[in-house]
């Protein structure tokens, strides 16, 4: 138990520092458009459109397919060196943006990149959910969003700080090597968690996993697993999860049954209008606040950075509560995910309208991390609210729409931007109409009040049901053997031997 319970701490200590590297990477780019622009001999308008819109756009278009591609994986084949391999392709690319002299060669080894961060959620969720239960998993989702939050700081400052001095392309090599360290741990250190024996239900029926158990060294991928005691496969009867969770071949299947989800699909939809600000935010504000608004490089990014360090402040609270409140009833995290994100708004509007080379810089960092800590309570508990009410055999593919959603809004945000300051003239303008997006995603988080309750439950009733079933089969399948081993048939004569009793 407790070598079990200290293993599944350090694997998501794992996961959380790999997210710090692969989310370091996704914004090196931002904090130096502007010197960018001038190496590739772009305008204005060129830099917002080529560098802040289609690099982005490239970056989660790639994104995309890939978390589709491997959600579907994730559900059917082992996780830990699926996502080894999703970290050296993706950090590979990163690792060669350091050699692109071209604007078509950066373009590439950008949009290559996003293979790491649209790959990886679906993995991390999927593992995690299988390790801990529903009385911990705002709390390890925060962990690991707090390496997101903290791993785009990290990348923002390492960017506004080495870009200016020794150029914009040595962040990426600094960031992709760490990222290559933590896929070697992965595989080196890492044991694959056993599915589905962190549900409530399963605990109930006397399935309790304890620290969540390990893959049989004998599954060849396919989603049968079984539990180990002290290195050995038990008997049937001893085994409490086996062959329970094995998910439909056909993947469409799957994607249909979470959009019948009214909880699941609410928690898609919200990601496309609430990650339009985050792509402001990311790309956009760090050279928009130097060049539009008057502050040096340095100044504006150490003020991205705080945004960065109110989001780990934000995602650690917004777990630590959101746990707290689902302890007493599975609608108050609702509750708090629609009202925090809601007013995240009103800090970063004050940010873009107020904030100037007359203006306090003291208060631009109180409303910079004030934005960022309001709008980041949302992130570990949507994540913990669709692990709770999606089936173990789901999440990969859960994961992976949820993932696409957000790129959606991530990666067509700065496109439209782009587009909006192209029509509009004025950067200020469109920066305030994108903000409204987390007005909007609060508002569909809200709606999820309605319906929370009854899918969790819908959820846990369907796990119940096929750990029964699966209880059953061992039962049976022992009958059997316990009959194969009483009688011995001598080989190739079809006569019966001596009774061999065991």
């Amino acid at each position: 138990m407790g070598r079990l319970t200290e293993s599944r701490y350090y694997a998501a200590a794992v996961y959380a520092g790999s997210t710090i590297f692969l989310f370091a990477d996704q914004n090196l780019l931002s904090p130096n458009l502007s010197i960018v622009a001038e190496e590739f001999g772009f305008d204005d308008e060129e830099r917002d459109r080529k560098l802040g819109g289609y690099v982005a756009l490239a970056f989660f278009t790639l994104g995309c397919p890939i978390s589709f591609l491997v959600g579907y994986l994730a559900d059917r084949h082992r996780r830990i060196p699926l996502f080894a391999l999703i970290i050296v392709l993706g950090e590979g690319a990163c690792f060669f943006t350091y050699f692109t002299t071209t604007y078509t060669g950066l373009l590439v080894t950008r949009a290559l990149t996003g293979i790491s961060v649209g790959g990886a959620l679906p993995l991390i969720f999927s593992l995690l959910s299988d390790m801990f239960g529903s009385e911990h998993r705002q709390l390890v989702s925060a962990l690991v969003g707090g390496g997101m939050g903290f791993g785009i700081a990290f990348g923002q400052m390492l960017a506004g700080f080495v870009g200016p001095a020794h150029g914009w392309r040595l962040p990426f090599v600094i960031v992709s090597i760490p990222a290559f360290i933590c896929a070697l741990l992965m595989l080196t250190t890492l044991t694959e968690p056993a599915r589905g024996r962190q549900e409530a239900a399963v605990k109930e029926m006397g399935g309790d996993a304890g620290g969540g158990g390990e893959q049989s060294s004998s599954s060849s991928g396919n989603g049968e697993w079984v539990e180990r005691e002290n290195g050995q496969v038990p008997s049937a009867r001893k085994t409490t999860v086996v062959d329970v969770y094995k998910p439909s071949e056909d993947g469409w299947e799957t994607f249909k049954s979470l959009l019948r989800n009214k909880t699941a699909m609410l928690l898609f939809l919200q990601g496309l209008p609430g990650c339009l600000p985050w792509g402001l935010v990311y790309v956009f504000l760090n050279d928009y606040l130097s060049n539009d608004r008057g502050l040096s490089i340095e100044s504006a990014t150490l003020v991205i950075t705080l945004f960065g360090v109110g989001c780990f402040g934000g995602l650690v609270v917004g777990g630590a509560y959101g746990q707290y409140l689902q302890g007493k009833s599975s609608k108050k995290p609702v509750v708090l995910m629609a009202v925090t994100e809601i007013s995240g708004c009103f800090p970063l509007f004050y940010l873009l309208n107020n904030v100037g080379e007359g203006s306090s810089y003291g208060v631009a960092c109180f409303f910079s991390m004030l934005s960022g800590f309001m709008a980041s309570i949302t992130g570990p508990n949507v994540r913990a609210v669709l692990q709770n009410v999606t089936l173990p055999e789901q999440r990969g593919a859960a994961f992976a729409l949820l993932n696409t959603t957000d790129d959606i809004g991530k990666g067509a945000g700065p496109f439209v931007i782009a587009l909006m300051v192209t029509a509009f003239g004025d950067r200020q303008v469109a920066f305030n109409v994108v903000i409204l997006g987390w007005l909007l995603g609060g508002i569909v988080n809200g709606m999820i009040y309605f319906t929370v309750e009854r899918d969790e439950a819908d959820c846990q009733e369907i796990v119940r049901k096929t750990f029964a079933q699966s209880i059953q089969m061992a039962e049976l399948d022992e009958r059997k053997s316990e009959q194969l081993s009483l009688i011995g048939v001598r080989k190739g004569s079809g006569k019966v031997c001596d009774i061999v009793v065991v």
